[in-house]
């Protein structure tokens, strides 16, 4: 997952993970008269914009510094130094002189260049909340870095001893004993217990800042504003992939329900959320693990793989903590400090699959980030959060698809390990439609139950049992405290992955067997940074725009 970039604000209208700077409702300008000189306009903005650049830049790679020091070790001063570094943030944006700029270009006419237009309004707005609702956005970043530091200080427990997410992970996947699976579930869901309530606070406070822009709630607030898609056209490409992938969801689900039930001896219908995840002993992916002897192996078979696209890791400016460590966030993210020069991993490895994924995919984030023109205009230089998604989900899925373990396991075993990926974008489009519909509806009405709601998600979307206990489980989605309403994002990213893998393997075959594939990416897409539309990406990459027929047709072209 990516730690968008500060100035990203400008693309998405979130400052970082801590969510302190947000957009106005885009002023009306398509009902502005462009009789003026637009062009005389439009060189005043870029003016107003670099210089507005100059100053922007270094206190925003402050605070992208603040928070890799806040994640990475989460003490309470480091906690001080980030709110101290995004109140400079908070006040940068506090200049009415500035916004009185802004909206004069505004009054007079506007820009009529699509790119500068959509620069001008997004500025507009960022000054304009700086301005009129600090007092809200600084409450709300406030009580984000409380919850943030209670679940990062939080120490998880196993019969009275710490145990780490990777440890619990690794429990999840192998072992056999349903009472210790339980004990571990129900340590990871304890972390939801400790913030849920706060959580729900949280998003109430969201709700409100959203109505005063206008929105029902703050979801459709940041979809509309921070990620251009509109609720209808979101539901509308939901039930488009579900519903041309439905007879092999259910397939692939039928499958893993009949493995775990043969495995744990219960019928189907008395399979409870603890036994899911489990690799039963002719899985390949377990069979992979076994072959993976410690965490090291996993960065080295990661650096390998970008070895073989022509990126040697180790000379990038990549500053990388991959393994756990107490007072350290769980997660996995990638920080984009500054493009084309400075880019940084957290991670939390063990040896296993899904650590390489996360490996592979946060590569895929900063690779993007350091190969990104640093001579772009500074409100260009960030990775439209879609594409780079797509990028870093498409690097993450190469276990699979481009053989990074075949020499570990049989022909046999790797056949199966690489038909599985899509068997995962099948089991990734009902568990993303259930976290997706979960947080729609919780900003809908965050006074409901919504332990019982995660259990109802689970039920509709993922075949989980009725009989199911319901829980706080929903409460330790990461998304929902530092990227609200982003999980969708990653749903439309799993639809250009596809069709990139497909257009460029068309051009290199495996691209972790082609040195060419760096020069590639680097000229047709990393160096734009968000200089381009997605679909301006794919098409020259893949010959047409955004479709989900590639993501569709892996799914119901494997699962048979």
């Amino acid at each position: 997952m990516k730690i968008q970039n500060l100035m990203s604000h400008f693309k998405i209208g979130k400052a970082n993970k801590n969510n302190n700077i947000q957009k106005t409702k885009p002023m009306p300008l398509d009902s502005v008269s462009f009789s003026h000189n637009t062009k005389d306009n439009e060189q005043k903005f870029v003016a107003l914009r670099e210089e507005i650049s100059k100053d922007m830049k270094p206190i925003m790679s402050g605070v992208e510094s603040a928070c890799w020091d806040f994640y990475t070790e989460s003490t309470p001063e480091n906690m001080d130094k980030m709110n101290s570094a995004q109140d400079k943030a908070d006040n940068f944006y506090d200049n009415k002189e500035t916004y009185a700029k802004l909206k004069e270009i505004n009054d007079a006419g506007g820009v009529s260049d699509k790119k500068l237009k959509k620069q001008l309004r997004n500025l507009t707005s960022a000054f304009g909340d700086g301005i009129e609702f600090k007092e809200e956005l600084k409450a709300m970043s406030t009580k984000e870095n409380e919850i943030s530091q209670k679940l990062n200080s939080y120490q998880m427990t196993m019969d009275g001893k710490p145990v780490s997410k990777a440890e619990i992970s690794k429990i999840m996947e192998t072992e056999k004993n349903p009472e210790v699976r339980k004990k571990a579930a129900d340590a990871k869901i304890k972390s939801g217990d400790l913030i849920a309530d706060d959580l729900v606070e949280l998003v109430k406070m969201r709700n409100d800042f959203a109505k005063k822009k206008g929105y029902d709630n703050y979801f459709d607030y940041m979809l509309e504003e921070n990620y251009d898609i509109k609720p209808k056209e979101l539901d509308k490409l939901l039930t488009d992939v579900a519903e041309n992938t439905k007879e092999s969801n259910k397939k692939v689900m039928d499958g893993v329900k009949a493995d775990l039930s043969k495995a744990f001896g219960v019928a189907p219908e008395d399979l409870r959320s603890y036994h899911f995840g489990y690799l039963a002993g002719d899985n390949p992916e377990k069979l992979v693990n076994d072959e993976i002897k410690s965490k090291e192996e996993v960065v080295d078979i990661s650096k390998k793989a970008y070895a073989g696209m022509g990126y040697d890791v180790d000379k990038l400016p990549i500053k990388l903590d991959l393994f756990p460590r107490e007072n350290k966030n769980t997660h996995g993210f990638s920080f984009p400090i500054e493009a084309g020069k400075d880019a940084r991993i957290l991670a939390n490895l063990t040896n296993n699959v899904s650590s390489i994924d996360t490996l592979m995919h946060e590569l895929g984030h900063s690779v993007f980030t350091v190969k990104t023109n640093p001579n772009l205009p500074y409100m260009e230089q960030d990775t439209t959060s879609t594409m780079t998604e797509a990028v870093a989900m498409m690097m993450g899925d190469m276990p699979r698809t481009e053989g990074l373990i075949k020499d570990k396991v049989s022909p046999e075993t790797f056949a199966k390990f690489q038909k599985s990926a899509a068997e995962e974008d099948s089991k990734f489009v009902g568990s993303s439609m259930a976290i997706i519909d979960f947080e729609r509806n919780m900003y809908k009405n965050p006074d409901q139950d919504l332990k019982q709601l995660w259990k109802d998600m689970g039920v509709k979307y993922k075949g989980r049992s009725e009989q199911d206990e319901a829980t706080n489980e929903w409460a330790t989605i990461p998304h929902f405290l530092s990227h609200p309403a982003y999980y969708q994002n990653y749903f439309r990213a799993s639809l250009i992955k596809a069709q990139l893998y497909d257009g460029l393997t068309k051009k290199f075959g495996n691209l972790t067997e082609n040195k060419d594939t760096a020069k590639y990416l680097d000229e047709h897409i990393f160096q734009y940074g968000g200089s381009k539309e997605d679909d301006e990406i794919l098409e020259e990459v893949t010959g047409k725009p955004l479709t989900a027929e590639a993501f569709c047709e892996r799914i119901n072209k494997t699962v048979k």
